[in-house]
């Protein structure tokens, strides 16, 4: 699953303006259907769009849910979704490069908080991305903004708001586990202090204990094949410094708005 691509990306200009082109491969739509029975099986959460046509909306829906002010997308002719370009790097891209921008974490949790905010009305509740991994996160310096992209996979609509939001700060941070040494601690307490909803993080402590069975093979996947001993390891300390900003958000809420005191009744 890892290696399978089952839409191909180009890079096009159009009279002077810069594009991207998502095309449905041939035979995609049957290696999303087999893709989705492994995630159901491995309780995984998440689906991706088997007909082309549902990939297509939901890729037009959330590009102008969450950026109403960029150029829209369009779908069409055929099974292709044409995109604005969005400026900025991958986290992925930024790490690999060595460069360890905390700037860029920061930002990447301002702005997963504030899409967390927004209304959906598939979910009719917030919504969510599904596969918030380090390449659907670009981060522009200049204008020091991040911007979430592709909409290919999606939540399962029973799962609730806080079970969602916490999945997919959860998928970023697992890979970020998979750094050499502890170069995964500082970005990673840099993105949970940006995004900082105490309700969300507890939820994201519940969820990093290591499954069993199935779904222990797609939290492979999802921490690029780490060895299970130290993932574990990686986690509990993840979990300490999940606790920490807990404890630092109530108490800088506990500041802004202090309990009233009691009135003495005698």
């Amino acid at each position: 699953m890892t290696q399978v691509r089952v839409n191909r990306v180009q890079c096009q200009n159009r009279d002077g303006v810069v594009v991207f082109v998502k095309t449905r491969r041939i035979g995609g739509s049957v290696a999303v259907w087999f893709g989705n029975l492994f995630l159901s099986l491995t309780d995984s959460g998440i689906c991706m769009f088997a007909r082309s046509r549902d990939w297509m909306a939901w890729e037009e829906y959330c590009g102008h849910l969450l950026y109403p002010d960029r150029p829209p997308v369009q779908c069409g002719p055929g099974n292709t979704v044409t995109m604005p370009e969005v400026h900025g790097v991958s986290l992925r891209k930024l790490l690999n490069e060595g460069k360890r921008d905390h700037r860029a974490f920061a930002a990447a949790a301002r702005e997963v908080r504030r899409v967390h905010q927004i209304q959906c009305d598939d979910y009719k509740a917030a919504w969510s991305h599904g596969d918030l991994h380090l390449d659907n996160i670009l981060y522009d310096s200049a204008s020091d903004l991040a911007s979430l992209i592709d909409y290919d996979t999606r939540h399962v609509r029973s799962l609730s708001e806080t079970y969602r939001h916490a999945d997919d700060l959860k998928v970023m941070l697992l890979e970020l586990l998979t750094l050499p040494n502890n170069e995964w601690c500082e970005p990673a307490r840099c993105f949970l202090r940006g995004y900082g909803n105490a309700e969300i993080l507890e939820e994201l402590s519940r969820q990093l204990c290591i499954p069993r069975g199935l779904a222990k093979v797609f939290w492979y996947t999802r921490t690029r094949f780490c060895s299970t001993h130290e993932i574990e390891q990686r986690s509990k300390c993840l979990g300490e410094i999940i606790h920490q900003v807990v404890d630092e958000e109530r108490t800088t809420l506990h500041q802004i708005n202090p309990e009233p005191p009691l009135e003495n009744s005698c």
